[in-house]
């Protein structure tokens, strides 16, 4: 396979230029169709001052033009910085300032928070281009420019060093970190899971997860790295993700937890047939065991695969279809080229069995947080890297994830600190103390709670505390519950013991994670 993302859809526009590329709500297009699209794309960028080394913010829905953002990034030399749709306007202004970002593509639903936010993004200096719309009012068409532009290569080759892909995760600090991935790591990345889940020419990948993370977009490069067919929506509901796999004959899929448990628990799931599907794959956080064996028992000749990872690290293990039975907490082994180690608090390995703090080493994604040399710091420990999970190995080498020591909370996918939500919780004048933790949910694996003591003399209530923050945080941020308290659990120090707190909710389950 090739070094180059952008060398490989070159390969298949040459080689293979009427085979399908990509089926979404605007139609199908050829590998011919997608690599003329592609080069014209990044001429018109180059034309409009965009050059190899910057970086592009996207705030959009699934589409296959976000796909081609992706190929005309990896063809040109600049790094994408996927935002999240949910982002409020002050989150997006965080991430493009902090990013330097030189353009900002949009859907026209996110036309308004866009425009509120002009004057306020000074590296994207006018350089606005609406994604679905005719432009105008201080934007770029995105299929003028297409239109505009030439069918011709870009006169240097992508820097294989240089930055591709910078995901935003959320920081304990309550600043996002800019994850600096380099296409050269992106591209092996990419080979190694065609190795691992067999994907090939022949396949046919439907997408419904978003495509700002790095996993739906990790998984949609692969299939188009490998010349196969990727199926595209923004619409999750079940009957259209049943129906568009069925229609279009996918042979494989990738989904968070949150979405196979929608899946799952549909009264429509069994009025599909789905018998398309060879690979299932879950990642994000742990499958719950119910719907795991529901996705098990669904799909008896599609095999499960689940997968742990991050933005920083790329996949990591994976938990294959033989295992899933007889390691159902599992997150699987280590997978080809990546290394998995188990620390104490001094750095030194643990014994086989018991807890550590898991390092990754070997093909991580990761160079550095960009202009983040403490965080980097912290997290690096010599050639390996830290998400600060807990696990243990089992006598066979199969991880499990115990415990989260940097008290993340993972609900629906989504990666959530509670520092974010508690300095806004301190923002309102009736809180004195609040603990932010996740407790466990049925749907989403965990919601995000908070255990709030209010100050001397005032009040609030958990409708006005939730308003407060649904100003200022994505709404996926939000508490979905406030227990107020007349006092919090304190070390001998003063600090907050957020464990305790967390403890009251999970006390009677067998998953603490």
């Amino acid at each position: 396979m090739p070094s180059r993302i952008g060398d490989a859809l070159y390969w298949f526009a040459t080689y293979t230029p009427d085979k399908t590329a990509i089926i979404s709500g605007l139609g199908s297009q050829t590998y011919e169709q997608l690599w003329s699209r592609v080069r014209r794309l990044a001429n018109s960028f180059a034309k409009i001052g965009i050059k190899p080394g910057d970086r592009v913010a996207l705030l959009m829905q699934n589409s296959s033009r976000y796909l081609e953002l992706y190929q005309a990034a990896a063809l040109m030399g600049i790094a994408v910085v996927p935002l999240n749709f949910r982002f409020v306007a002050s989150e997006i202004e965080y991430v493009v300032n902090h990013s330097g970002a030189s353009a900002l593509v949009y859907d026209t639903p996110f036309s308004d928070t866009v425009n509120s936010l002009k004057g306020k993004l000074p590296s994207v200096d006018g350089c606005y281009i609406v994604s679905d719309g005719p432009g105008g009012d201080g934007a770029y068409s995105y299929e003028a420019l297409i239109e505009a532009g030439a069918e011709v290569m870009p006169d240097v080759p992508a820097d294989l060093d240089a930055c591709y892909f910078q995901g935003y995760t959320s920081g304990t600090t309550g600043f996002p970190k800019g994850c600096v991935n380099p296409h050269r790591g992106f591209a092996d990345c990419l080979r190694r899971m065609a190795t691992i889940y067999g994907i090939n020419a022949n396949d046919r990948e439907f997408v419904a997860a978003p495509l700002f993370h790095e996993a739906p977009a990790l998984f949609s490069l692969l299939q188009l790295f490998c010349g196969g067919t990727v199926v595209v929506t923004s619409d999750t509901m079940p009957a259209n993700v049943f129906g568009m796999i069925d229609r279009y004959k996918a042979t494989w899929t990738f989904m968070v937890p949150t979405m196979w448990a929608a899946m799952m628990t549909s009264d429509e799931l069994d009025s599909f047939d789905l018998g398309s599907l060879r690979l299932v794959i879950s990642g994000g956080s742990p499958l719950l065991t119910h719907i795991k064996e529901s996705v098990l028992k669904r799909f008896p000749h599609a095999g499960l695969n689940e997968f742990y990872g991050g933005t920083e690290v790329g996949l990591v293990t994976n938990l294959g279809p033989q295992d899933q039975a007889r390691k159902v907490r599992s997150v699987g082994r280590p997978v080809i080229g990546m290394f998995v180690e188990l620390r104490d608090e001094r750095g030194i390995m643990v014994p086989q069995g018991e807890v550590g703090e898991i390092h990754i080493g070997g093909a991580t994604l990761i160079r550095e947080y960009f202009n983040n040399p403490e965080a980097t710091a912290g997290a690096r420990n010599g050639s390996f890297f830290t998400l600060g999970d807990m696990g243990r190995f089992d006598e066979e080498g199969y991880l499990y994830i115990v415990d989260r020591k940097k008290d993340m909370i993972i609900s629906g996918g989504e990666n959530i600190f509670p520092k974010d939500i508690e300095d806004v919780l301190h923002r309102h004048p009736a809180v004195n103390m609040v603990a932010v933790v996740g407790a466990p949910d049925p749907k989403w694996g965990e919601v995000v709670v908070a255990a709030v003591v209010l100050k001397q003399g005032h009040s609030a209530t958990e409708a006005e505390l939730i308003a407060h923050c649904k100003e200022l945080l994505s709404n996926f941020k939000v508490p979905k519950k406030i227990d107020f308290r007349d006092q919090l659990p304190m070390s001998s120090f003063g600090k907050i013991l957020r464990r305790d707190v967390r403890q009251l909710y999970w006390e009677k389950q067998d998953v603490q994670v």
